[in-house]
């Protein structure tokens, strides 16, 4: 046995398909690290509600069914950035994230890298095989950035969703229900009962979204990303950060927008438990107002949800397309 493994690695055949199989094992592993990075903080695949397993099970799946699509997306991405739809792909055309990889492509072609010489990329040109990397190091350099590419997208989403927590516990401050607050490690969530709810809110109507369901479309974002940035290339740019940034912001504001009723109300109420409180002194202020706040607020919550849930609709889809564009650099 040892003696045919040996000659099947001595002879050109032996090596060639050694060398398929190594560069096909590598090709899956960078695409399950870039699931991966998904599947442990985005919404309803990051929470621990989902076994590890299941999430492991996922994952692999996922990986498997993606990477023998990985030269149809690399068409599809040719396709989206060949402006003039003229089969050739030029520097012009192209973000200035790419033209280091397109004159490296251009120098595997045999052509001139100069970026003056009008130089294009055909359709079997611009597919890249995935290089493995010639240390451990480059190896983990390389996983790390896959598992961050994933990890920006499932962290965009989240961003948005936690608005809807920040939302709850200004409400339970408001009324004194934060004065129930829980900690619920089995749905990792510690914060208050108005909070937790809307934040359950938030991910069931993720998962109700049309036309395709939310998480669905996170997955197809992530997907989309291989069209423009084959496995080895990912990289989290300067202009994603800026947007998780910019999502952070949204997230505040969301949050104020779905309090702002019941906050509003309930400033008058206290207005209004000041006033009597000094024309009538005999009332007890603290046990009237308690009943009344929390009524208050549960009516307005109920009459409030549907514009909630309005309101998540339109901004999730968005928030994704928003992500899968900066990721994948188009």
């Amino acid at each position: 046995m040892d003696e045919l493994l040996h000659r099947a690695l001595v002879e050109p055949f032996g090596r060639v398909l050694l060398g398929q199989l190594l560069t096909g094992f590598y090709t899956f592993t960078l695409v399950l690290l870039r699931m991966a990075g998904l599947m442990t903080i985005g919404p309803v695949f990051g929470q621990s509600l989902v076994p590890v397993n299941v999430r492991i099970l996922l994952v692999v799946t996922l990986s498997i069914l993606i990477t023998p699509a990985l030269r149809g997306q690399a068409r599809i991405g040719f396709e989206r950035l060949d402006a003039d739809r003229n089969g050739q792909l030029t520097r012009d055309e192209l973000p200035e994230q790419f033209h280091d990889r397109f004159d490296r492509l251009l120098r595997a072609a045999g052509k001139n890298a100069d970026p003056a010489a009008a130089n294009f990329l055909t359709i079997d040109e611009f597919h890249e095989t995935a290089r493995i990397p010639s240390t451990v190091f480059d190896y983990a350099w390389v996983g790390v950035a896959e598992f961050a590419l994933g990890l920006v997208l499932g962290l965009g989403v989240l961003t948005i969703l936690s608005g809807l927590q920040l939302a709850g516990q200004l409400i339970d401050q408001q009324t004194g229900i934060s004065l129930g607050e829980i900690a619920n490690p089995g749905l990792d969530i510690n914060g208050s009962v108005t909070g937790t709810m809307l934040f359950m809110l938030g991910v069931t109507l993720l998962l109700v979204i049309k036309p395709i369901s939310g998480h669905l479309m996170m997955v197809k974002a992530l997907v989309e990303t291989f069209q423009t940035l084959p496995v080895g290339e990912a990289v989290v740019s300067a202009s994603s950060v800026d947007l998780l940034r910019d999502l952070v912001h949204e997230s505040l504001v969301l949050g104020v927008q779905v309090a702002a009723p019941i906050l509003a109300v309930m400033s008058l109420v206290a207005l209004t438990m000041g006033f009597l409180g000094h024309t009538v002194p005999q009332i007890n202020v603290l046990v009237v107002g308690f009943p009344i706040r929390v009524l208050l607020s549960l009516g307005i919550l109920t009459l409030s949800l549907s514009g909630v849930g309005r309101t998540v609709v339109d901004t999730i889809p968005d928030v994704i397309d928003r992500l899968g564009s900066v990721l994948s650099g188009v």
